[in-house]
């Protein structure tokens, strides 16, 4: 159903109102209120489709369990502010992930709140319609800059949400002891108090276990990223022309298309510098002869994030040095696949990999060194793996990261979403690796979800056996 925001009937010029908002807005100058009033006219009514979202009955579903589970508490869920680039420019902005959780897509200053009745009300910003003189003369926030506003009624029915204006918020919470998800909103940290934290764990809690509209929604963001990998390959030849800033630019374009953009910055990592774990400048020249280390994802739009990483040989074939320690890390990877399971320590995935390292890199010669035998070889290897096997995945990359060391304490359960990614990184200046290995850097990442029967892998469609890569390149 379609439904059609009403403007209030001109009634005339308020010059003196005009001349005020002219002033306020520091417009003196260059713009006269002659000018400002005929903007206000001439406008037709705006249309938006009110139908419930479809992403609405699982959020229903949500906020019935944070209610019966915080009954009693006054809650502030805010979707954020518009954060300053430069000047008067703005990043895209990014809503709160609790928010989007809770609520759905709102725009910025946006704030779900629960009462301590139970009630759920979205406070927000009554932005300038088309028609109002604001809409021009505010460049952040006002219909001509931004587009119309979604009439609150239009929201209301979209979200299953009582929605209030902004305005409101604080003589609806003054003197409660709200808590909040802080550092979000200014305004919202003002009128709440500080729970270290308590709330953001406590939702965080609630976002592990993954439902299937969740599962599927990530399996969208994988796909996603698949299609940006199989981009990538398709032009490899292109890549020695233009380098890691290319990889990066053709894979925005299917992240973008396809979604929100990155869920994270990525790493486009050529020879040396896939030995450097956050590679971001992706600025590098691209050589016939090197591996080339990609870790990228897409944030769908829900926010649900992919994690992928392949290393890939330009050449199309892994040299017997490169192929080695890919080796080494691929049979790290499937060992830790094979050790998730429901019930099983989260530290499985971690230990069933470096068993594998270690036992790799003994047979490489790098194990053991006499300048680190004062360790046991599984603390040892940590010089050239340096991360742990993977993260929980989610709306955040790395999700549920407030509770990161309760869940990494914790065992695996069905519908915990999660990542394995174990790598090999021998840096051209590392005097304790041996010299032929210097600049291999190695990581294969996969995004995974817990079932009954083990784990299902999301991104399957990517090989990860070298002899599979080097014929998945060779068929495009």
């Amino acid at each position: 159903m379609m439904s059609e925001s009403v403007r209030p009937e001109s009634v005339g010029p308020d010059w003196e109102h005009l001349d005020r908002l002219i002033a306020a807005a520091g417009r003196t100058g260059n713009m006269g209120r002659e000018f400002l009033h005929s903007m206000t006219e001439g406008w037709q009514a705006s249309s938006f489709d009110d139908s419930e979202w479809t992403g609405t009955p699982p959020r229903r579903a949500r906020r019935d369990r944070v209610a019966a589970e915080l009954r009693g508490t006054t809650v502030l869920v805010p979707v954020g502010v518009l954060v300053r680039r430069t000047n008067d420019l703005h990043y895209p902005f990014r809503p709160g992930t609790d928010h989007m959780w809770l609520a759905g897509p709102t725009d910025a200053g946006a704030v779900l709140v629960l009462s301590a009745e139970g009630d759920w009300t979205l406070y927000v910003d009554e932005r300038p319609p088309l028609g109002d003189p604001m809409a021009l003369l505010d460049i952040t926030r006002g219909a001509i800059w931004d587009g119309p506003p979604v009439p609150p009624e239009v929201l209301s029915k979209r979200l299953g949400l009582d929605v209030r204006p902004i305005d409101e918020l604080e003589r609806h919470v003054a003197g409660l002891s709200a808590r909040a998800v802080r550092g979000l909103d200014p305004r919202v940290d003002a009128l709440s108090v500080d729970d270290d934290g308590e709330l953001e764990q406590h939702l965080a809690r609630l976002r592990l276990i993954k439902d299937e509209y969740e599962i599927a929604q990530l399996q969208d963001a994988v796909d996603a990223a698949v299609q940006g990998f199989e981009a990538v390959a398709t032009e490899r030849r292109r890549l020695l022309q233009h380098g890691e800033a290319y990889v990066e630019g053709l894979f925005a374009l299917h992240a973008r298309s396809r979604g929100r953009g990155f869920s994270y910055t990525p790493v486009v990592g050529a020879g040396v510098h896939a030995t450097v774990l956050h590679w971001f400048g992706n600025d590098g020249r691209i050589d016939e002869g090197d591996l080339l280390l990609l870790d990228a994802g897409v944030e769908g739009a829900e926010l649900y994030s992919s994690d992928i990483t392949r290393t890939l040989p330009v050449s199309g074939r892994f040299s017997a040095v490169q192929r080695d320690v890919y080796d080494i890390v691929q049979a790290a990877h499937a060992a830790a696949l094979a050790a998730v399971r429901p019930g099983a320590p989260y530290t499985a995935a971690g230990e069933a990999a470096r068993a594998v390292l270690v036992d790799g890199l003994r047979d490489l010669g790098v194990l053991p060194h006499p300048a680190l035998a004062h360790l046991p070889d599984t603390e040892a290897v940590r010089r050239w793996s340096l991360h742990g096997v993977g993260h929980m995945l989610g709306a955040d990359v790395h999700d549920a990261g407030v509770i990161a060391a309760e869940y990494a304490a914790g065992t695996y359960q069905v519908g915990h979403c999660l990542t394995i990614e174990p790598g090999l990184y021998f840096s051209p200046y590392d005097q304790w690796a041996p010299e032929h290995l210097h600049g291999v850097g190695v990581r294969i990442e996969d995004d995974v979800v817990v079932t009954a029967d083990g784990v299902k892998v999301l991104s399957a469609a990517l090989p990860t056996k070298a002899g599979e890569v080097e014929s998945w390149l060779e068929d495009r």
